[in-house]
């Protein structure tokens, strides 16, 4: 019998994904989902002038989370027969519904998986570049928790069945069957539940809450803007990555419960590009510090920088055209080159959605960060939509409702170039040695050891 995981008890609505061993019954009829809105046709070539110039000059450490074969070779895996005796469950992300005149559109998004018995020093081996000695037993049991959901292995073409509860009643009688996992084992499509109440917001359903028609959705990504991670410090990032507790940026927390309780309709959603293999290290992490919301993370087997580049690219796209009538506040930092590049081209490919952009600088705010960023993308943008902050307190009383983005009294020095790192806040003039500096960064040896995991958690 297939196991039943569910990484969605949110609120009061729980949405679950059963896979369902082969052989499977024969599908009932599934509803019609109701077509996502689509944006103008711009959105086709979003983004396509600017992949190649951010992976020729990418101001931050880059490198690869081990692929599915990596994983294999580690757990000593040589084919799908190793696998046979172990059954398949479902992993599901936190996501999100908009409401239609059909009835609630529900996004299933998650990863059909197999985890086989694995021994420690297997797991510890699937982490490149990550020294385990002189662990205290806090860290070693956090390496061996997050390590573990490494050790998952895709089940392509999965049979799925959906399963969404309302205050504890089951919502969908019978099950919704669920088209295939894909060649990955992941799932990512939108279902119409007709038996989620239409006013389920107002009976507190916080799940749902995201599918608000009007208000405000807050977009955040999670490293170096909610939680400690030190991405541009190789040793650190691999650190407070998979052998630390996860630690609140300061204020942080206190500035989005603000947000909570003063803007309208309000809802949340955190987008990362670590893989979704840690998904349940980051719901447990998210929603013991901040608002329940949607969560959208890597897919599966991905590593070169234009693939990141478009899962980061693909997850925006699909909230802004869900939520059209929606205002988005999003949330980044310096050390993330494709936030530094997807925000600005986002806003303009659907204007008059975007209320403000809110960037951590990093390099202002730690002296660590010696690895320049490029505000070139904001150069387009109207000025006042967008600010680079320091502290949480700089954004804390902002009047974001009436299109206040931007603290005065935080000096900005945007130059619209390379800037920041080594040399500090510089101009254009300075950019071509920054570019030098930056290469040779991320051509040091420390770099090309460390940077296996941790570049992909960054982006």
């Amino acid at each position: 019998m297939a196991r039943f995981f569910t990484v969605g008890i949110v609120g009061l609505l729980s949405v679950g994904v059963y896979a369902s061993p082969a052989p499977t019954p024969a599908p009932a009829p599934a509803p019609v989902p109701a077509p996502v809105p689509q944006a103008a046709s711009s959105v086709e070539s979003l983004f396509s002038s600017i992949t190649g110039a951010v992976a020729s000059a990418l101001p931050t450490v880059v490198g690869d989370w081990p692929t599915l074969s990596d994983i294999e070779t580690a757990l000593h895996i040589n084919n799908s027969t190793d696998l046979s005796n172990i059954s398949t469950s479902a992993l599901l992300i936190p996501s999100y519904a908009n409401l239609t005149s059909d009835g609630w559109n529900v996004r299933f998004y998650g990863l059909a998986y197999k985890l086989p018995n694995v021994s420690t020093d297997d797991l510890d081996s699937i982490i490149d570049g990550l020294s385990t000695n002189n662990l205290n037993s806090t860290q070693q049991q956090l390496l061996q928790n997050r390590t573990q959901d490494f050790a998952s292995i895709p089940v392509p073409h999965a049979n799925l069945t959906g399963l969404v509860m309302v205050n504890g009643s089951q919502a969908t009688n019978p099950p919704v069957n669920l088209a295939s996992a894909d060649d990955s084992g992941e799932i990512d499509q939108f279902v119409v539940i007709e038996g989620i109440p239409s006013d389920a917001v107002s009976n507190g359903v916080e799940v749902v809450q995201t599918g608000i028609t009007n208000g405000y959705s807050i977009v955040s990504d999670v490293d170096d803007v909610l939680r400690i991670t030190k991405v541009y410090v190789p040793n650190e990032g691999l650190n407070n990555s998979f052998v630390n507790p996860y630690v609140n940026i300061a204020g942080v927390p206190e500035l989005f419960a603000h947000w909570r309780s003063t803007l309208p309709n309000v809802s949340f959603h955190y987008d990362t590009t670590t893989p979704v293999e840690l998904a349940r290290t980051y719901v447990d992490y998210l929603f013991a510090n901040y608002p329940i919301g949607s969560l959208d993370m890597r897919p599966i087997n991905i590593s070169s920088l234009s693939q990141i580049l478009n899962a980061r690219q693909n997850s925006l796209m699909k909230l802004f055209q869900t939520f059209p009538q929606r205002k988005f506040v999003l949330i980044g930092d310096t050390s993330s080159s494709t936030l530094l590049s997807a925000y600005p081209q986002i806003a303009q490919s659907f204007p008059g959605q975007v209320a403000c952009i809110f960037i951590r600088n990093t390099s202002a705010t730690d002296p660590d960060d010696k690895i320049p960023y490029s505000t070139s993308g904001f150069q387009n943008l109207t000025n006042g939509t967008y600010f680079f902050y320091r502290t949480a307190d700089d954004l804390f009383n902002l009047d974001i409702t009436s299109g206040q983005c931007v603290n005065s009294s935080i000096p900005q020095n945007i130059s619209f170039g390379e800037q920041g790192g080594v040399l500090g806040d510089n101009d254009n003039s300075n950019a071509a040695l920054s570019s030098r500096l930056a290469r040779e960064w991320r051509m040091s040896s420390l770099v090309a050891v460390a940077a296996v995991v941790v570049g992909a958690a960054v982006l």
